[in-house]
């Protein structure tokens, strides 16, 4: 009988070892597994937060993302961020084209890591269309050209020599009407332009553009101001509205778009490259070169009441430019992205 308890005792000892046994490795099971969820999610997580950092680069224009596109290579973000490191290839799809990039975000945490590949394909809000190097919307308009001012409708790139495809020039100057294209016609000799130096044609309103330029403006002058220096690149295009009257000049360069509420006076070798509206109550609004070579690539669009003025003095040179309205178009916080391909 001793024997028999001594067996039972020993018996069930072990099978509540075992039991013991079994437990913990099911306990360091769900630990291991638990654990190793954790950090998957955590290395995805920070997948996810590397594409939305360039996502928010791209938007503010960061030269250390836009000016490797420009130049159809691959810029690089490597940033540590929740307690683990992300490493983010960006580049052109098919350089030179602007639309679509790929985004590939990896990340490691601890012992994991997450590969994510984005494609997007890019496109800017609505744009203000333009059908000659400047269009005039005032009905009825005061047009005066004097001095040496120049209007050139044939499509110049952003280096200053025509673009050889001679399919690609516009008008000179647009209006909204045949009468006020009989007002402009009268300075047939200081515009250029293809199918014709000056045409009636529907015209793109900016007002509803304006309000948006505005208030997305990365530079801000005030009436009165005179402004030397270089604003934007052609990577890294901006926005900027001028109350009032305003210079420029020295040797300085704007890229992106110019909102103008007032006039403007360009000086020296100060150049802009993109789009120019001059809008507002105003019934003066003057492009004239007091000094200088100064010169406008891109198109302007004139917008105001009845009997404004619209002049041109001195050496003002508008040009058309395909390129540099492109440039304009695609300005980081004008962009709409579309998902085209998303792969985990």
């Amino acid at each position: 009988m001793g024997k028999m308890a001594i067996i039972l005792v020993i018996g069930l000892s072990m099978s509540v070892g075992i039991v013991a046994v079994q437990l913990n490795k099911s306990k360091t099971g769900i630990t291991e597994n638990v654990v190793g969820f954790d950090k998957y999610t955590n290395a995805r997580n920070i997948a996810h937060t590397g594409v939305n950092m360039v996502l928010r680069r791209m938007d503010k224009n960061d030269t250390s993302i836009a000016n490797p596109l420009a130049r159809s290579q691959t810029a690089w973000f490597v940033t540590n961020v929740m307690s683990g490191l992300c490493s983010v290839s960006v580049r052109l799809t098919t350089p030179p084209k602007l639309d679509t990039i790929d985004i590939t975000s990896n990340s490691h945490f601890l012992d994991s890591s997450y590969n994510m590949q984005v494609r997007l394909y890019r496109f800017p809000v609505p744009f203000p269309e333009v059908n000659a190097a400047v269009n005039l919307l005032s009905s009825p308009i005061k047009f005066t050209m004097s001095g040496n001012p120049s209007i050139d409708g044939s499509n110049w790139d952003m280096d200053g020599r025509l673009n050889p495809d001679r399919s690609t020039d516009t008008n000179g100057v647009a209006v909204v009407s045949q009468a006020e294209s009989s007002r402009v016609a009268v300075y047939n000799s200081d515009i250029t332009g293809s199918p014709n130096k000056v045409t009636a044609a529907a015209l793109t309103d900016p007002g509803p553009f304006v309000t948006q330029y505005i208030a997305a403006a990365d530079f801000t002058f005030p009436d009165g101001s005179v402004n030397t220096g270089n604003y934007g690149s052609p990577a890294t295009p901006v926005i900027a509205y001028a109350n009032g009257s305003v210079t420029f000049g020295g040797t300085g360069s704007f890229y992106g778009v110019l909102v103008i509420n007032g006039s403007i006076d360009l000086q020296g070798t100060f150049d802009m490259y993109g789009l120019v509206i001059a809008y507002g109550d105003s019934t003066s609004i003057a492009f004239s070169t007091s000094a200088g070579t100064p010169r406008i690539y891109g198109s302007i669009i004139e917008t105001g009441p009845a009997n404004s003025q619209f002049t041109m003095k001195g050496t003002a040179d508008v040009r058309y430019s395909a390129e540099a309205l492109l440039m304009a178009k695609y300005i980081g916080k004008l962009q709409v992205y579309r998902v085209l391909r998303w792969y985990e």
